[in-house]
């Protein structure tokens, strides 16, 4: 029995290796090609290593420029056998072979990773809750690079061309999270002017039966309360403030009550926007409110479908809108630990590009960490991501190798790096700290205040 162990896990190992690097496409196809001919002839840089080129290079962490991080890469993947053959492109090169791809390429590495990832996880309750799995979707604006192309795309008010406007452009990103596997499911990247609910009810869709997704409070709406309530959603769960909100809230509020059953009548905008003869016909939404007191003593309220009180108890309710914080966590990453907002595109195809590709590699990491702890008899959620997305970026080369025999050597001793660093959680939870800016004051801004004042 004990000589059997090991060569399961072997033939887990190669079979999770294999599925792995089926993500990444092979060619591309001949709808999404801008010319025939791409693509087609022999190059230093073939398709499928291009893609894998981009993955590592938006996961690396590094505030190199593309020539130095490719030199690196290339080196490394001919050392390991992986590349025997790597020729390391200049920027130019693989600037131009880029502009080629279509950022839906990306989109389907990523909705093909996700589709692996929930395939392979282990089906455990830690990973659940009340039997459901919890998602949260929230926006976040991202800095981009200062080029005419992202200013027409995304934000076309920036510039110093416009009064009191900032001179990097900046596009709304809105991602699907499930903050149990800690797993980025889907996202949208539209102008910066965008709608976050507009945004969520295109996510909306990728979110599995079975499930409660969770906002925070810049999506309360009755229009959006009442598609969510027209989907085949199982629950929602969406924080709204106390004051200048609905009249029902605000009665809730000011009865002192912690848990109630309201009634949202359509606003005055949502009538507004309604056709005359149907104005009738919207209906009257009947919700679940429980009351979320701040530690500052702040009051806003949980508005939600879950109106089973023995199933989900008040605090339950409480418990689960703290656990959207995961969401917060990964923009932290891709912002802080990954700096993905060091674009290294130009242009709007680029920017999606890259923005999907860290997700796809997000994923992936995510896959090999729950691999490796169960490998290893590690726990999966002390696997420390920055170690495991970073090793993913530097051996990126084994997603598309040469060598199947050595891949599977790479693959395993990329199993026991994950496995070997671990986060340790604080021993008492920390106090919560107020947002900083880590910036000096901006003296322009300074001299104006002081002028008009």
């Amino acid at each position: 029995m004990c000589a059997i162990l090991p060569m399961l896990e072997q033939h887990a190992e190669t079979a999770l290796l294999e599925r792995v690097c089926e993500l990444i496409p092979q060619s591309l196809a001949d709808a999404l090609k801008m010319r025939p001919e791409d693509f087609t002839r022999t190059r230093k840089l073939p398709f499928p290593r291009l893609i894998t080129a981009v993955l590592s290079l938006v996961a690396n962490g590094q505030p190199h420029g593309v020539d130095t991080h490719l030199g690196v890469f290339f080196r490394t993947a001919r050392r390991s056998g992986m590349w025997p053959d790597a020729i390391p492109p200049t920027r130019s090169a693989i600037s131009k072979a880029r502009r080629k791809v279509p950022w839906s390429v990306f989109r389907d590495i990523l909705d093909d990773a996700v589709a692996l990832a929930y395939e392979v996880w282990p089906d455990d309750p830690q990973y659940s809750w009340n039997g459901l799995s919890v998602f949260a979707i929230d926006g976040s604006k991202y800095t981009l690079p200062a080029s005419d192309d992202l200013r027409l795309e995304f934000d076309p008010d920036s510039g110093l061309d416009t009064p009191g406007k900032g001179h990097y452009p900046q596009c709304l990103v809105s991602t699907l999270y499930d903050v149990f596997r800690r797993l980025p499911v889907a996202r949208t990247v539209v102008g910066v002017n965008g709608s976050e609910r507009d945004e969520a009810e295109q996510l909306l869709p990728y979110l599995p039966s079975n499930s409660v997704v969770v906002f925070d409070r810049g999506y309360p709406s009755y229009d959006f309360f009442r598609y969510l309530g027209e989907t085949d959603i199982n629950f929602f769960l969406v924080r709204c403030p106390a004051s200048c909100t609905f009249p029902a809230v605000e009665a809730f509020v000011a009865s002192g009550l912690a848990d109630a059953e309201i009634h949202l009548t359509p606003a005055k905008k949502a009538r507004e926007r309604t056709p005359r003869h149907l104005r009738a016909q919207l209906p009257i939404l009947h919700l679940r409110a429980v009351r979320l007191t701040a530690p500052d003593g702040t009051v806003s309220v949980l508005l939600t479908n879950m109106h089973d009180q023995q199933r989900f108890s008040t605090a339950d309710i409480v418990s689960i809108y703290f656990r959207r914080w995961g969401i917060e966590g990964y923009y932290r990453d891709e912002k802080i630990t990954l700096d993905i907002e060091r674009f290294h595109a130009t242009t709007s195809n680029g920017i999606r590009q890259e923005l999907f590709a860290v997700m796809s590699m997000s994923v992936i990491s995510r896959i090999l960490m729950m691999r490796a702890a169960r490998q290893h008899r590690a726990s999966q959620r002390h696997c420390q991501f920055t170690n495991a997305i970073l090793t993913l970026s530097a051996e990126a080369a084994l997603l598309t190798h040469c060598d199947p025999q050595g891949a599977v050597i790479v693959f395993r001793e990329i199993l026991r790096e994950l496995a070997r660093v671990v986060y340790s959680p604080p021993r008492t939870p920390r106090a919560s700290q107020p947002r900083m800016n880590k910036h000096p004051p901006n003296t322009w801004s300074l001299r104006n205040r002081s002028a008009t004042t």
